[in-house]
């Protein structure tokens, strides 16, 4: 059960990955960019209000700009995701009620 919940969260960073890997390979032989950059967009939208704020700055080389925007499109939201799965399972282990050790044993409630 342990190793299904490691692959789960490690799904956003497949695909990030997936995408990180298109993106570069499209770019690289001047095939139509529009759409995998639809994909990019469209995994990092729910984190736009986040990630749209341009935390890093623009005063960078032309490499530095680009890992900038591997990251903002892509790595971030992958990790923002993941995180958000994490809390989704540990969610039920939280909101268990919390039994004593009496009560496991069979023993009455002590008040």
């Amino acid at each position: 059960m342990i190793w299904i919940k490691r692959l789960i969260l490690a799904v956003p960073f497949l695909i990030a990955a997936v995408l990180t890997v298109l993106v570069s390979f499209v770019d690289q032989f001047h095939l139509r960019r529009e759409h995998t950059a639809g994909y990019c967009f469209l995994f990092g939208a729910p984190w736009a209000w986040l990630l749209d704020h341009d935390w890093f700055g623009s005063d960078h080389s032309r490499w530095i700009n680009s890992l900038i925007g591997y990251a903002v499109l892509l790595w971030i939201p992958a990790l923002l995701y993941s995180f958000c799965l994490w809390l989704f399972m540990q969610l039920p282990r939280w909101l268990k009620p919390q039994v004593s050790n009496a009560n496991r044993e069979g023993e009455p409630w002590t008040s």
